[in-house]
């Protein structure tokens, strides 16, 4: 073949390597699931965090930007007149009833707030023996969804005959809403007890502070006082933060290293396999240069396909995760992002082999071929099974280096994940989160957007509470909350809307461990909490000294506006986390004008829970105000929420173990395929199959021990600072050694390893040892 240039020889170069990825079909095999997994996982993340993103954007779209509280139909006319206001709708959370084993939550909506419900068959109910259900409600009494079906039920105290006359499909929903008309509504709450959902004009071009001044303008001209402004602005250009950069970067970092390792370790084997056939070549005149780009050229050919493969993996995996929220504009980022880790991860990997490659001489390449041992050095041994595992694996260090550090890593994160599992306590999340001395709570929602928070406060309901549960018997004792909604200002001209919690004598001890600077005394006026997140919000770094300024409403509606000196700081690990301002609660209540009571916990002698349990229940049935939660509610909760954890800790070491798979799997196979002729020469001198047998097993446990020393050195330091983290964090009582996980995952490695050796093994009983010598 004629070239245009005399010194082109890339055809030359991309024909050899050619030849050589399709000559090492084993390598091929290894390196295309090393980089396969690593491409799928990286474009399943990058893809399914974009797809959520975009489909939380498209939910916020249509949501209103502020609601004003307990209004009549009439008011609505009153908000639509102002020029701001693009619609308004009206509804009304009326009551939860319990029916059967269902809790059905009684709402009104009106006509605007009924188009914003996708997939609604039939009418909105108008009539007071109308009702509209969803399909959850239907699979729940094993119906099929009908229009016009009769349904009894107890809405108002009376069982009634009540007709479905719409069907709102959402089969997913676990709750059972049930939409009744605005005569019923009437009968049930009362005609002035509807909240207004208030749409403005180009409010995606508005910013926060910007909305509520219009929303404040609103409430003047109208006369309707008790309003909010909505999240929408807490969502609507939400972008991740620094901390989920960071996270994503450790997980792709991770994977990166462990495919690296993979297919690192895989060249390097072939390389030094092939060290005879690079001095051949350079003999007869190949350059460094061309021997690098050959090796170079073997792993982009394997890259095209693994990189090809893996996107449409994890495509796949992406959609069965996050079917919602696809736009082509995630997808092309998401491809060019997957594709530039792959062709990195091959670069990065490949490039210190071909280098070895290039650096072989052709006098070295003839003189010292790879597999060759210097016996002399081992005369007077004798050779047992022991001893040709232990110079099989010193001759190998590099190799079986590589081995160890991928299963090491293995070992580590799963070490790691196990750890945090084993050590963490639902129960002491909830004791420090939720309910500290209790064993019941009745509380108020402090985050619930469609209450009126001012409004729920001063209808007192816990100092009633407070005194038909002490009167249970059983209740050994009753610990108080207390908060009011403020609006703060500090000097710095630094303001935002937040929660004024009250302490007692119960708080006292854990605010005192947890301060910082400063000192709470009976004078003490201000208490500020975790100025690290203080600062990384607003930019404020509080001192003590500094006066804050506080508006918020007293009994009368009045708006009181105070200054408190800072009297004392503490971490957020004072035992009331969540908001940043604390002052004592008589304080509080005394300046409210008002028993600002928000939840109350119930600590019962353990003879008397179920009782009390039904007496409490039986007390709050017939408020929608507040909610009574156990504190094994709580423990169930904590443990669904941190299960995503446990299983994406999980996932990634599964990973990380099927990388550590391919390079012990690839080791083990290289190791037995160059032994197999000096096996077969053991062999005629009288070496037994079950010896050669032990012989390549002890030399994969040295490997697979070494592996699991490594995890316990590194994993064990590491499990006792997650535990450590996790007390501070109120999520443990301690470190807790994951003795089944470990054992598990050592058993399975012992495991996957004497499998291979053994498959190995009996696949050469079939043939002679002299075929075997000749291989």
């Amino acid at each position: 073949m004629n070239y245009p240039f005399e010194n082109d020889t890339s055809a030359v170069i991309k024909k050899l390597a050619r030849k050589s990825v399709r000559f090492d079909k084993k390598k091929n095999l290894f390196c295309l699931s090393a980089i396969i997994v690593a491409v799928a996982m990286i474009m399943m993340s990058l893809l399914t965090v974009q797809n959520i993103i975009y489909q939380n954007q498209k939910e916020i779209e249509g949501l209103h930007q502020g609601i004003f509280f307990d209004i009549t139909q009439d008011s609505k006319e009153k908000l639509l007149a102002n020029e701001e206001v693009k619609s308004v709708g009206l509804s009304c959370n009326i009551k939860k009833v319990k029916e059967n084993s269902k809790e059905l939550s009684l709402i009104y909506y009106d006509d605007d707030m009924l188009s914003l419900i996708p997939a609604f068959d039939g009418k909105y109910p108008e009539k007071a023996s109308e009702i509209a259900v969803t399909d959850a409600f239907f699979a729940s009494e094993n119906k099929s969804p009908e229009i016009n079906a009769i349904v009894q039920l107890n809405l108002d105290g009376t069982l009634k005959n009540y007709t479905i006359v719409g069907i709102y499909h959402d089969k997913t929903s676990t709750a059972y809403p049930v939409f009744v008309s605005l005569e019923k509504c009437r009968e049930l709450r009362g005609n002035n007890l509807l909240n207004g959902y208030v749409w403005l004009e180009n409010a995606d071009t508005l910013t926060k502070d910007e909305a509520t001044e219009i929303l404040s303008q609103i409430s003047e001209e109208t006369g309707l006082n008790n309003w909010t402004v909505s999240s929408y602005y807490d969502y609507v250009n939400t972008t991740l933060s620094f901390s989920n950069y960071a996270v994503y970067g450790v997980v792709a970092a991770i994977l990166f290293l462990a495919a690296a390792l993979v297919i690192y370790s895989i060249f390097y084997i072939s390389v030094g396999q092939k060290v005879a056939e690079f001095g051949q070549l350079r003999t007869i005149g190949a350059s460094k240069k061309q021997i690098y780009k050959i090796v170079l050229k073997q792993g982009y050919m394997l890259a095209v396909p693994g990189i090809l493969i893996g996107s449409i993996m994890g495509t796949i995996i992406s959609y069965c995760l996050q079917s919602k929220g696809w736009s082509v504009f995630a997808f092309i980022v998401s491809l060019c992002g997957a594709c530039l880790f792959g062709i990195l991860l091959v670069y990065i990997s490949v490039r210190k082999p071909a280098k070895i490659a290039a650096n072989t001489s052709p006098i070295s390449a003839l003189k010292n071929p790879v597999g060759i041992v210097n016996y002399r050095t081992h005369k007077r041994h004798r050779i047992t099974p022991v001893y040709l595992a232990k110079i099989s694996f010193s001759r190998n260090r590099k190799k079986s280096l590589l081995t160890i550090l991928s299963l090491g890593l293995c070992g580590v994160i799963f070490f790691l994940a196990a750890s945090y599992q084993s050590s963490f306590n639902a129960e002491s999340m909830a004791r420090y989160w939720d309910m500290k001395y209790g064993d019941f709570k009745i509380s108020i929602d402090l985050e619930n957007e469609n209450e009126n928070l001012d409004a729920l406060l001063q209808k007192e309901y816990f100092s009633d509470y407070v005194k038909r549960v002490g009167d249970i018997e059983g209740v050994s004792n009753i610990f108080t909350y207390a908060t009011v909604p403020v609006d703060f200002s500090t000097v710095n001209d630094i303001s935002d809307s937040t929660l004024m919690l009250g302490y007692n004598e119960k708080d006292l001890a854990s605010l005192n461990a947890a301060v910082l600077s400063g000192n709470i005394t009976d004078d003490t006026e201000l208490v500020v909490s975790d100025p690290e997140r203080i600062y990384d919000v607003y930019h404020w770094k509080p001192q003590i000294g500094d006066t804050v300024t506080f508006n918020f409403k007293n009994h009368s509606g009045k708006t009181i506006t105070k200054a408190f000196k800072i009297g004392a700081i503490t971490s957020s690990n004072d035992g009331m986390g969540g908001y940043i301002f604390r002052m004592p609660e008589n304080m509080l209540k005394e300046l409210a004008g008002y028993d600002c009571t928000y939840a109350i916990e119930i600590q019962a002698e353990a003879e008397y829970q179920e009782i009390i349990e039904q007496e409490l229940k039986l007390l709050v049935s017939d408020n929608r105000d507040v909610r009574l939660q156990t504190l094994q509610d709580f423990i169930v909760e904590h443990q669904s929420d941190n299960r995503a954890g446990f299983t994406l800790a999980y996932a990634i070491a599964a990973i990380l173990w099927i990388f550590a798979v391919i390079n012990q799997i690839n080791l083990t196979v290289t190791n037995l395929l160059s032994q197999k002729q000096e096996m077969g020469t053991l062999k005629s001198i009288g070496m037994t199959n079950k010896q050669l047998k032990q012989a390549f097993m002890m030399e994969g446990l040295f490997t697979t021990l070494i592996a699991l020393l490594i995890t316990a050195v590194v994993g064990i330091p590491g499990g006792y600072a997650i535990g450590i983290f996790l007390k501070n964090a109120g999520m443990s009582t301690g470190f807790v050694f994951p003795v089944v996980a470990f054992t598990l995952f050592a058993v399975a490695m012992f495991m996957l390893e004497s499998l291979m050796t053994i498959l190995l093994i009996h696949s050469w009983k079939k043939q002679s040892v002299i075929a075997i010598m000749r291989n």
